[in-house]
């Protein structure tokens, strides 16, 4: 009787040999003794038949890769080309929305010149014009809150070919002020220039304005120039301006200024300017009233404008 334990020591042995049994690299020596063990033992047996089954046969298909190749790069030209057009639809996206905001941009009123003149049934009609640096008027629209102040606005087209180059608006006869674009351009029958709402903004300041003092300062001077100023006064101011060198300005040149100093600060009372080597050149309160028939006062735009239009006709 077979010993068990030594059984399958025997069988493990086999085992471990039989896949060079099958490859025919034992000796003759364990051949025999495999041969033997096998025909005794039916484990070993169906293990060596299964060792000596031929391997599967794995059959490669042949993979299409010219095929996939064209494939691949169609999806890529289309992907390309969906990219390419979707820049260009952004892009003209983008244009026209830069068209759409710039021609509907509100133009300054500096933008605009403006011309007044009446209608049959005596209606006031506005032409407004734009400048060379605005290359024309989009679109304007007109609203009157009441039977005296009315309203425009005018949108601009600038960059591209010219919109309309002017266009006129027609508004009650019972207008007595007219805004473009925020600011007043016409009020109790004057257009109002862009030189008098700049100078408008300083009217009214108080005598030791710093700022309003240089409204009178020579604008052609090249020398130093000293300004005093008497304030101590409320109810009476006079400045002063000390240039070094003699004059080179016209005296009507500085009658301009001073008087347009002192239509902005009301309790301005004179000014003088001395050069070196010559006799001061004083203008008064007093003196200016005497020219326009009336105090120098200024209430509104129109007011500015009316003593603008005396001092300064060509460019008032």
């Amino acid at each position: 009787m077979t010993d068990p334990r030594k059984q399958n020591e025997a069988c493990a042995i086999v085992r471990d040999l039989l896949p060079l049994y099958v490859d025919d690299v034992v000796s003759s020596e364990t051949r025999t003794w495999i041969q033997r063990h096998v025909q005794t033992c039916p484990d070993c047996q169906r293990h060596l038949e299964e060792l000596k089954k031929p391997d599967p046969v794995i059959v490669q298909q042949d993979l299409v890769l010219e095929s996939d190749l064209r494939q691949t790069g169609r999806q890529l030209h289309h992907r390309r080309f969906l990219m390419s057009l979707g820049a260009l639809v952004f892009m003209v996206l983008a244009v026209s929305a830069g068209v759409v905001w710039w021609n509907s941009t509100l133009l300054p009123a500096d933008y605009i010149s403006v011309t007044q003149s009446r209608t049959a049934d005596d209606g006031l009609k506005l032409q407004l014009e734009s400048q060379p640096f605005s290359t024309g008027l989009f679109s304007l629209s007109t609203r009157c809150q009441n039977d005296s102040v009315c309203e425009i606005e005018a949108h601009g087209s600038r960059g591209l070919p010219d919109r309309v180059r002017d266009q006129s608006v027609v508004l009650p006869h019972t207008t007595r002020e007219v805004l473009l674009n925020g600011e007043v351009i016409w009020q109790d029958g004057l257009v109002i220039s862009p030189r008098c709402r700049q100078l408008y903004s300083y009217a009214n300041g108080y005598a030791g304005d710093v700022q309003q003092m240089q409204l009178a300062r020579p604008s052609a001077s090249d020398s130093g120039t000293t300004i005093q100023a008497d304030t101590e006064n409320p109810d009476h101011c006079t400045w002063t301006y000390a240039i070094d060198g003699t004059r080179s300005i016209p005296e009507t040149s500085l009658q301009e200024a001073a008087w347009l100093a002192m239509v902005l600060t009301p309790n301005l009372d004179e000014i003088t300017y001395r050069f070196d080597g010559e006799e001061p050149l004083s203008f008064s309160r007093q003196a200016f009233a005497e020219y326009l028939g009336q105090e120098p006062d200024v209430g509104s735009p129109a007011d500015l404008q009316r003593i603008m239009n005396h001092i300064l006709p060509p460019a008032g």
